[in-house]
């Protein structure tokens, strides 16, 4: 009877020590799980941080000079200086002050404050307009140069760096953007140019259309150069497309369907006057190229950093390119420029990304194929990145000694750019031989780290053992990593 109590006492406290035992377990799981997290959670905010700044450094504030560039001797006109990309913290510390040229003579000074004033009932939407009036006092080709000074860029003190209306340790801007004192000086002083071609009254009219450079099915556009007299007088017929006239200058607009070299005539006439002098005819010519893609992005995976080049061949400019980016429904992410680069939550998987480009605020054409053209609007549904198995140190059919070292790295990526890599969660070999027997003797795990220290990858070797023929025995290698599988045979002989 006091055997059987024993008996039971040592059971409750087995039942203790194995409850224990499994608490512990959970512990060190759900610890696992956390710092798998976090390693997560800290990739994506570096990679942030890294996005945020570079563009911050990258998106200077730009200056323009902007008015009438021809004028008929006597004539007074207002020109404006505008400077756009301010943030809501940045001033301009030198006004903008022009200076206007005939050759290499400086003509005049236009002073900040004086000559060159602010605009009244500016909207704060990131640009400071400046006006100044200017009299044409004599023919001739006259240049204007406008300079100004901002603290969008700046270094405090205690080390801080400030870019826009935020501040970073100064060694964080020195780790993503080595060279950035050099990109401060050259975007703290903006600097912009104009030519104004002044001409007598009754010269003689000259078009010039130059060249315009387009993608088929996408509007071309660009401005007429009237030489001789003021724009404002000409009148223009093109013998294809349409002209408009834009305060001081003509600008034509024309599609064409299909890729090649076209000429468009113009038909140019002063209104004000008669005969030889008031008319010109002249031709331009309109290169139209197919709008391939540059990109190659066929899917998008949950978790990863997609990128999208969304430049076609005609469309050049890239600054004029921007994107917004849709997630079943929610917007996500928009830009400007040719790239689009944003992350893909971890639990996007099996929804629907779709994205839209813009070029000059259009939808754009896209090629399908050398036939068809489709347009900027994008679907992808959106995928779990997969487990790519890489460096495999053996290959199909390959004869190797049962003594060999065998390796092959494993990542898990579905666009496989050096942010998007990661290591799979486990990784294992298996080794049997062609008689049923199982020759795997033993394993090492080799986390792969890129420069910054993060793991990407992992690499497996691992080593056989045991009795094979001297014939060479046939050996299948099953690599695993997460739910992947890749069957390999391979013919081993003995030492």
């Amino acid at each position: 009877m006091q055997d059987n109590k024993s008996f039971r006492k040592y059971q409750v406290y087995f039942f203790l020590y194995l409850a224990v035992i499994c608490e512990l377990l959970i512990i060190i799981v759900e610890r696992d799980d956390a710092e798998t997290q976090l390693r997560r959670e800290r990739d994506e905010l570096y990679r942030l941080t890294q996005k945020i700044i570079t563009e911050l450094v990258e998106t200077a504030p730009v200056q323009s000079l902007n008015g009438s560039t021809t004028m008929e001797v006597g004539d007074r006109r207002l020109f404006f200086v505008s400077v756009q990309g301010m943030g809501p913290d940045d001033e301009l510390t030198r006004p903008p002050e022009v200076l206007v040229f005939r050759g290499t003579d400086t003509l005049q000074r236009l002073k900040p404050e004086v000559d060159v004033r602010p605009v009244e009932h500016q909207l704060n939407n990131g640009e400071r307009r400046y006006a100044f009036e200017w009299t044409a006092p004599g023919p001739g080709q006259y240049r204007f140069i406008g300079n100004s000074a901002n603290n969008r860029f700046d270094e405090g003190p205690g080390g801080r760096v400030k870019l826009a209306s935020m501040e970073f340790p100064r060694r964080i801007i020195e780790a993503f953007v080595p060279n950035y004192r050099e990109i401060f000086q050259r975007h703290e002083v903006l600097h912009s140019e104009l030519s104004v071609d002044v001409i007598a009254a009754g010269s003689q009219l000259l078009l010039n259309g130059g060249e315009l450079v387009t993608a088929a099915g996408y509007p071309a556009s660009g401005f007429i150069e009237v030489q001789g007299v003021a724009a404002s007088s000409v009148r223009v017929e093109p013998s294809h497309g349409s002209v408009t006239q834009e305060d001081e200058r003509i600008r034509w607009e024309g599609t064409f369907p299909k890729p090649g070299d076209y000429r468009v005539r113009l038909n140019g006439r002063d209104t004000r006057g008669a005969g030889s002098l008031s008319r010109d005819e002249t031709a331009f010519r309109v290169t139209v190229k197919w709008p391939v893609s540059a990109s190659t992005v066929r899917d998008a995976f949950a978790g990863e950093l997609f990128r999208k080049n969304l430049a076609v061949a005609g469309l050049e400019d890239r600054s004029r390119y921007r994107w917004e980016a849709a997630l079943d429904g929610a917007r996500i992410a928009a830009g400007d420029g040719s790239l689009a680069e944003f992350p893909l939550p971890d639990d996007a998987a099996g929804k629907t990304l779709r994205m839209q480009g813009f070029y000059g605020d259009r939808i754009y054409p896209v090629a399908v194929d050398e036939e068809r053209l489709g347009d900027s609007r994008f679907t992808y549904a959106v995928l779990d990145a997969p487990v790519r198995f890489r460096n495999l140190s053996f290959s199909r059919g390959g004869e190797y000694p049962v003594n060999q070292e065998f390796r092959f790295d494993a990542y898990v990526c579905g666009s496989c750019i050096a942010q998007n890599q990661r290591a799979p969660e486990r990784i294992w070999v298996d080794a049997e031989s062609e008689s049923g027997r199982d020759l795997l003797d033993d394993y090492v795990f080799v986390p792969i780290s890129d420069a910054s220290g993060r793991t990407v990858g992992m690499r497996l070797k691992f080593y056989l053992g045991g009795r094979v023929s001297r014939d060479g025995e046939e050996v299948l290698l099953t690599l695993h990593a997460d739910d992947a599988v890749r069957r390999i045979p391979v013919i081993i002989y003995p030492d």
